[in-house]
């Protein structure tokens, strides 16, 4: 057995403990359903089979699940996350050396995917590291839990090389089974998020990436994104600060948007200490994040007047972030002025459509997924209430639950206790 491999036994016994298992049709109340195309509708009884939703209806009756006084909501999805990202014992950022082992590194990332799972995220994009491999499977498995995890093993950048090498690098990438290509068309907003590769070079990646029948996520600011829209890429990761004609060429091209206003810049204000001093976190760099929050609040309510751009949801959380998620929908409604619903619909099902799973995922309705989550609260009135997550099932498997089940002679087994 190796190394991850018996770290990850260990998390699959705690784990496992915390699983409610119901066998037959699970049927749950909802006070309020958010389906995630932009309906509400109160009342509504969901009836969940083989891990499928398999139908609806507003039938009175017995429930397994009596969530009528809260709102359910497809799982929460998030385009862009750092699973592998985390603090080590000196309490500051993980650097990257040759003594790294990851099995520890892998024991981090599993507690950091139970984070996200529990506050409601089902689904997660992991764009970073090649160890996300092993945690998707072992998660896909059974093994461990957690959100459901695409990944995109490891970047394109500019040190990838020419057209040609870049292609021969992405159709590696399928071979060793990624989901996704991430690419760095730009440096790091803390170096000035100078852009890194030529028309060419972004060209090869996202048409390689297409032929390969893989997306291509780019970190991209500025103007750049522009290109990176009529290169026929499928998402531009943080843009920050692009003008009008950015704007209309993201719509015209279908491009999605994955804007970072919050939770990214707040969780490193909130841990300045653990990063400051370490690469690029510098006081100038801090004071380069500053301005790119304040310019991408801009450029991010102007781009939500257009309603043909596709804005979708990610967070880019990295250490100190995974669990807080549900933070950048609220800053996003509170400090960009996005409606409620547009930006759940965001983190549902265009969320979903970004990852090529909207048949799949990302809704509520009949030939759907199981995955749901329950808020206590009315998200629509009050965002805020979408951290108040009281209730998470994944694929017909409650993860979190603090409403028991109700129906007599039914009830789930619960094995272990819950969480605090």
């Amino acid at each position: 057995m190796t190394r991850i491999a018996s770290s990850l036994v260990v998390c699959a016994w705690l784990s496992s403990s915390l699983v409610l298992c119901q066998t037959g049709p699970i049927t749950i109340r909802a006070g309020l359903l958010i389906d995630g195309t932009g309906e509400a509708t109160p009342n509504v009884r969901l009836i969940v089979e083989d891990g499928m939703i398999s139908r609806m209806d507003r039938l009175r009756g017995n429930v397994t699940y009596d969530l009528s006084d809260l709102t359910v909501m497809p799982g929460l999805i998030d385009t862009h996350v750092h699973l592998t990202s985390h603090f080590d014992h000196d309490g500051k950022i993980h650097r990257p050396s040759s003594d790294d082992s990851d099995a520890e590194i892998m024991l981090y990332a599993a507690g950091n995917a139970q984070r996200t799972l529990l506050a409601g995220f089902t689904t997660v994009q992991s764009l970073g590291s090649r160890l996300d491999a092993y945690l998707r499977d072992h998660i896909a498995q059974g093994d461990i839990w957690g959100p459901r995890v695409l990944t995109s093993l490891e970047p394109v950048t500019v040190a990838t090389g020419d057209p040609a090498a870049i292609r021969a690098f992405v159709r590696q990438l399928k071979t060793d089974g990624a989901d996704v290509v991430k690419v760095f068309a730009s440096g790091s907003i803390r170096d000035g998020g100078r852009r890194t590769m030529s028309d060419a070079q972004i060209e090869a990646v996202c048409q390689e990436a297409a032929d390969q029948g893989l997306r291509t996520a780019v970190h991209a600011y500025g103007a750049l994104v522009i290109t990176i829209a009529r290169a026929g890429c499928t998402s531009v990761e943080h843009g920050t600060n692009y003008g009008d004609e950015a704007i209309e060429v993201l719509a015209e091209h279908g491009t999605f948007v994955d804007p970072h206003l919050g939770l990214l810049y707040q969780n490193y204000i909130d841990h300045r200490d653990a990063f400051l001093g370490i690469g690029n976190y510098t006081t100038t760099g801090f004071e380069r994040m500053v301005e790119a929050r304040r310019v991408g609040l801009q450029t991010f309510r102007r781009t939500r007047m257009n309603s043909d751009v596709k804005i979708i949801f990610g967070t880019d959380a990295v250490a100190g972030a995974h669990g807080r998620n549900a933070d950048e929908l609220v800053a996003r409604v509170s400090d960009a002025g996005q409606r409620p619903m547009d930006a759940i619909v965001s983190a549902t099902s265009r969320a979903a459509e970004a990852l090529g799973l909207d048949d799949q995922i990302g809704t509520a309705a009949p030939g759907f997924v199981a995955d749901l989550v329950a808020v206590e609260g009315n998200p629509l009135e009050n965002i805020e209430a979408i951290r108040n997550i009281r209730w998470v099932m994944k694929g017909g498997e409650v993860y979190r639950n603090e409403v028991e089940p109700v129906t007599p002679g039914r009830r789930s087994r619960r094995r272990g206790r819950q969480p605090e």
